[in-house]
């Protein structure tokens, strides 16, 4: 048969002469299904990408699992095998404990209907509802028991992989020859500690120019303090150019550091910085605006948190300080040289930089601080003075070194006026009140921004050490050197201090570390 078709439309052209169109070719089914399907494809990668952007431009993906976690059966989560793992050493007994609240709720599920038949076939009757009430208690009881357990160990297994998502965080350091190292926070487990601090740029600063007067001590307890910037908007990069990385320029700018100078290695920052502020934003909700501060065991675990900055000096008592020729921690602190870099070494010195110092931190312990510099003289003569009065009980010489910085608002009267306890130095200084046989060593002077603050290991009587803090700042009239601030902490091996001893000119309060371990500055 021959089919008869109509004839094809004509169309003209530009120039008036007509053209015949030609007909679209047929493509085959199959060809068809995979443009669809590719199609398809394009989409939903399109969306994913979209959706990685959108959780990278808040971070998201620092805690997201790992692209080969499994679902957990019971809370229908992804979790990585390590936060299982590391959930599964911390709660022993959940599984003996759901199979035994689970049989005991199946048996009571199939004696209900049982106890359902027998209150209706006894009319019923007091002794037949009871057992049905008892039974159906029983097994609401064992559900909710279920239900609680179930929805504690989803909220644990979730805090636990944010916790562990810390360990993913990759920080970078540089020397003074502009090279640089990176790594991330888990290679320092059973190694090192790790102090996180965030907030915006102002604070963050604020955080590492308390931190340096430390910049020894964090050493010699191995801990590495990570910055996390806060910026206003991701164009802003200069929030964080300002502070980082690599604050040995400003040590070498800005501070004067004894008995030397340089930032050590004890700092570094994140390469990620708005991944990781993300992070934080999430944690602390409401109270990012204020900042906050984390640090991490040697576990890879979250020991401790505030809001605001914390005092580092608080801190440090938290954790064991090395001690020189302290055999057990000799390891652990080959491998933090091996995985930190000095802003004073070059890379290919690296391997040198593994040698054990004597005090555990950059140089010998027993430093001594140079007395040809004048202004360092004068805070190191009013330090001496400072204890040559304490263990003499000599009023007068305390009343001289504090004079000048009377008519200076007095740090402790907000303490005061919350309750505390403010003993004057007549008091402090009685005989059966003031320490006996204090040696300080081991001193530490910084000044920067026209605030000297000298650090040093008190040894009482007993044995026993503790840091001590003293500020510095420049008299108004004279310009010289005055202290406005003493603070005394234990610190030792094995010793986690629960009071600190703040004094100024007023006298001194004994208050409970937990209560200033962090402030808001």
């Amino acid at each position: 048969f021959i089919a008869l078709r109509a004839p094809r439309p004509v169309r003209a052209t530009r120039l008036g002469r007509s053209r015949r169109r030609r007909p679209p070719p047929r493509a085959s089914r199959s060809r068809v299904e995979s443009h669809a399907r590719s199609i398809r494809i394009d989409c939903l990668n399109n969306l994913i990408a979209s959706r990685r952007d959108r959780d990278r431009a808040d971070g998201r993906d620092v805690e997201r699992a790992r692209d080969d976690a499994r679902t957990d059966a019971l809370s229908g989560g992804r979790f990585d095998d390590a936060t299982l793992r590391t959930w599964e050493s911390r709660a022993a007994w959940f599984y003996p404990r759901l199979t035994l609240v689970g049989s005991l709720a199946l048996g009571l599920a199939l004696s209900l209907p049982s106890s359902i038949g027998d209150a209706a076939r006894s009319g019923g009757s007091a002794e037949a509802t009871a057992a049905l009430l008892e039974n159906a208690g029983g097994l609401a009881a064992c559900a909710t028991l279920a239900k609680v357990d179930a929805d504690k160990r989803k909220k644990d297994l979730e805090r636990l992989q944010r916790e562990l998502a810390l360990g993913k965080m990759t920080v970078i350091q540089r020397n003074k020859f502009r090279e640089e190292t990176r790594f991330a926070l888990g290679e320092l487990r059973d190694v090192a500690r790790v102090a996180v601090v965030y907030g915006d740029a102002a604070k963050v600063e604020r955080d590492l120019m308390a931190a340096t007067p430390y910049r020894r001590r964090l050493e010699q307890s191995r801990i590495l303090v990570v910055p996390v910037v806060e910026r206003e908007s991701a164009a802003a990069t200069s929030a964080v150019a300002d502070v980082g990385p690599g604050r040995w320029e400003l040590l070498k700018d800005v501070v004067k550091a004894f008995p030397g100078a340089g930032a050590g290695r004890w700092l570094a920052w994140p390469t990620r910085n708005d991944d990781w502020s993300g992070y934080f934003r999430r944690l602390m909700g409401d109270a990012a605006a204020s900042g906050g501060y984390l640090t991490i065991s040697t576990s890879g675990m979250i020991r401790g948190s505030g809001v605001g900055a914390p005092n580092w000096d608080v801190l440090l008592s938290t954790f064991p300080r090395n001690r020189p020729g302290n055999k057990q921690d000799e390891e652990a602190e080959k491998a933090w040289k091996r995985a930190t870099l000095d802003s004073s070494e070059a890379l290919t010195s690296k391997e040198e930089g593994t040698r054990i110092a004597s005090g555990g931190g950059r140089g010998a312990i027993s430093q001594a601080l140079p007395r040809d510099v004048p202004e360092l003289s004068e805070i190191v003569a009013i330090h001496e003075g400072f204890y040559r009065a304490l263990g003499e009980g000599d009023e007068e010489a305390m009343a001289a070194i504090w004079s000048k910085s009377k008519t200076r608002q007095s740090a402790l009267a907000p303490l005061v006026d919350k309750g505390a306890r403010l003993d004057g130095w007549d008091v402090v200084l009685r005989p059966d009140r003031r320490p006996q046989g204090i040696i300080v060593s081991d001193l530490d002077v910084t000044i920067e921004k026209g605030l000297a603050t000298l650090t040093g290991l008190e040894t009482v009587a007993n044995g026993a050490t503790l840091l001590c803090t003293q500020t510095f700042e420049r008299d108004d009239t004279d310009g010289a050197w005055i202290m406005t601030g003493h603070t005394t902490i234990p610190y030792g091996a094995d010793v986690v201090a629960k009071v600190v001893l703040r004094c100024d000119a007023s006298g001194c309060i004994a208050l409970p570390a937990k209560s200033v371990a962090s402030s808001v500055r």
